[in-house]
């Protein structure tokens, strides 16, 4: 990853963060982790516009951003909120949805690692709520050896997420 890139995911990760700040706890994630790290991860979930006064801002589904184990973001770039149906996963592009993962705690990353390829499946969508489950083949890199980015990473998981508060609301 260039520096460029970099930034983009800690600031996406540090967005995620802010938005899970305000998360109901009856939204949860739970997700499985095999390749570069094996580990479990759980947490809240919420989804909702990333920056709700910009003109196309980014939709976010963020998964456990404040738990110690790590956290899964999806984003789409002004395509609005996730109806029913299977997404591809993917690195670019227009109205894509992409997807980071970050091992470890908010304030102790270990690794971060961004989705190569996979699906996010919603199974059901509401003003209320949103629950699916996802697949991503991810690859990145470690916190202890950020210079090796190929390290591998798949990670399956469920959630049930709720929305998230909007700022001045």
């Amino acid at each position: 990853m260039t520096a460029k890139p970099i930034l983009l995911t800690l600031g996406l990760y540090l967005l995620a963060i802010t938005l899970a700040a305000s998360a109901p706890r009856s939204s949860w994630f739970e997700a499985r982790t095999t390749g570069a790290r094996t580990i479990t991860m759980r947490g809240a979930a919420e989804f909702g516009p990333g920056a709700p006064d910009a003109g196309n801002a980014p939709f976010v589904l963020s998964l456990g951003a404040e738990s110690s184990a790590g956290a899964v973001i999806f984003t789409r770039q002004g395509g609005g909120r996730f109806e029913p149906g299977v997404y591809p996963l993917e690195v670019g592009g227009a109205g894509s949805v992409q997807a980071l993962v970050v091992t470890g705690s908010p304030t102790r990353p270990t690794g971060a690692f961004h989705a190569r390829t996979g699906t996010l499946t919603i199974t059901r969508s509401r003003d209320d709520g949103m629950e699916g489950r996802f697949d991503i083949d991810a690859v990145g890199f470690e916190a202890s050896d950020p210079g090796d980015e190929g390290k591998e990473l798949v990670v399956r998981g469920t959630f049930t997420a709720s929305p998230g508060a909007q700022p001045g609301h």
